[in-house]
């Protein structure tokens, strides 16, 4: 017993054929059941002819010979056809065969699923009359004016008591008779699988490329996946020297496959070109993101130097000679001795990448490797004008090369953040049982829309949106 929750049905309205409850029509079932099993004899006996003719008895000859010869593997599937068209027919049943015997396992679906109903419709019967007797009673019990403990009163509670059990007792039939429907459809279902997985139809040999599409579509989601969350801690951890630029790469790896799987899908029809085109912004946000981001850390640097620049001027006018102002100048300001003049000539001319350099930059995977070695201190980078101790960009006087890094900053975490998020929502899953957070699929109903859910190849395989039949 199962002990389903039936807290929510309406027992005055519900019917035996609900889709919560026992639905089909078991007359259609057996009609199809008979088609089927009218289909296997009809098969046999094709085979049975061909038979006498392969063993030599309906044409003993040399052209009959041949012919056995050339037959045999087809009278060899026909045998392996029967067998599944039999197997199906048996388990759906070519009748409704009414009650089946309380010692009776397995019946055909036909039958089991008459006498689910019948349990059913018995169990909601009952049902509906103890919920109305149980609503009746408490009604009673709400108008009458006596105390508690008034005899009247006690018995509309015992009355109502007993309707309630009756309820419950009904419930419990229900859950039996939908015990009995599941495991009668998962008898019928095994019997057909059964059979078409141990009749010798299927190819034996099974390669990962005989579902190819398939998995490239599985690659692409889980390839999504890992770019959406590489990429939120490569934003999360950019300010980590190595980490953060191995965190980007690796992100912009797996953007680049599930945009390749994404493409492959939609040219098939199972992906749409909108989930391309959300692949193609993350990919190039990755771009972006190093154009910009490159250009606020050197906005960074020359903020720094601007600042050591007016600090020198203020230590002269206090009276230092040159050199010790520029000392002070460079260790006020996280700037390596004699890098002030190198500081100021790494300002950017602009802060907005031209698309060209962002599409170069997306697919340079030296530039993302370089990135990495600069970090890591194996290269000279604008990293090697900045002493541990260097002030934060809050923490500088004020230049135009600081609005400048702000402005960088801002335009980077915009450029990383909206990609994302899109890239993010539009997963959908490709297995049940996933947890929501690898498909939110936000975007399911835009695709519905005509243009936006287009896949395929036009007047090939093409489709307007993810809803149309072609």
């Amino acid at each position: 017993m199962s002990n389903r929750d039936f807290s929510g049905v309406d027992w005055q309205t519900a019917r035996y054929d609900d889709k919560d409850f026992a639905p089909g029509d078991p007359y259609e079932v057996a009609r199809l059941g008979k088609r089927i099993s009218d289909t296997a004899k009809l098969i046999q006996d094709q085979a049975t002819k061909l038979d006498n003719l392969v063993d030599g008895k309906g044409w003993d000859s040399d052209a009959g010979r041949e012919f056995r010869k050339k037959t045999e593997d087809t009278v060899g599937l026909l045998g392996k056809t029967h067998k599944r068209y039999a197997a199906a027919g048996g388990a759906l049943g070519a009748k409704v065969g009414g009650a089946p015997a309380d010692d009776q396992i397995h019946v055909d679906w036909a039958t089991a699923l008459e006498h689910a109903q019948s349990l059913v419709r018995t169990a909601l019967k009952k049902a509906k009359t103890a919920d109305a007797d149980s609503s009746h009673y408490q009604g009673q019990l709400d108008k009458h004016p006596a105390p508690d403990d008034h005899p009247d009163k006690q018995k509309l509670k015992r009355q109502k008591e007993a309707a309630d059990s009756a309820l419950d007792a009904a419930k419990k039939d229900l859950d039996h008779a939908l015990d009995y429907r599941d495991t009668q459809a998962g008898y019928a279902a095994s019997a057909i699988r059964d059979a078409a997985d141990h009749d010798g139809l299927k190819d034996p040999k099974h390669h990962w490329w005989d579902n190819w599409k398939d998995w490239v579509a599985e690659v692409g989601h889980w390839a999504g996946v890992a770019a959406a969350a590489l990429g939120v801690l490569a934003l999360v951890l950019s300010w980590v020297p190595v980490l953060g630029e191995v965190l980007g790469a690796l992100a912009l790896i797996a953007s680049v496959v599930a945009l390749v799987c994404d493409t492959v899908s939609a040219l098939d029809g199972k992906g749409t070109w909108l989930d391309v085109a959300i692949d193609a912004v993350g990919v190039l946000s990755f771009g972006a993101g190093r154009v910009l981001g490159t250009a606020a850390k050197e906005a960074s640097v020359a903020a720094r130097g601007a600042s050591a620049v007016k600090d020198v001027q203020l230590a002269r006018e206090v009276g230092l000679n040159p050199e010790a102002a520029r000392g002070l100048a460079e260790s006020l300001n996280g700037i390596k001795p004699g890098q002030i003049g190198k500081a100021l000539a790494e300002g950017p001319s602009t802060l907005l990448p031209r698309m060209r350099s962002v599409v170069k930059e997306s697919l340079n995977a030296k530039a993302y490797l370089d990135d990495i070695r600069v970090a890591a201190g194996k290269l000279p980078g604008e990293e090697s004008l900045l002493t541990e101790s260097a002030p934060k960009l809050s923490q500088i006087a004020d230049s135009s090369f600081k609005s400048m890094a702000r402005t960088g900053q801002a335009l980077y975490y915009g450029s990383q953040t909206l990609p994302l998020a899109a890239g993010w929502l539009n997963l959908a899953h490709v297995h049940s049982g996933e947890p929501w957070v690898t498909g939110p699929d936000m975007f399911s109903g835009v695709k519905e829309i005509p243009g936006l859910g287009a896949n395929g190849i036009p007047f090939y395989n093409g489709k307007w949106n993810v809803s149309s039949d072609g």
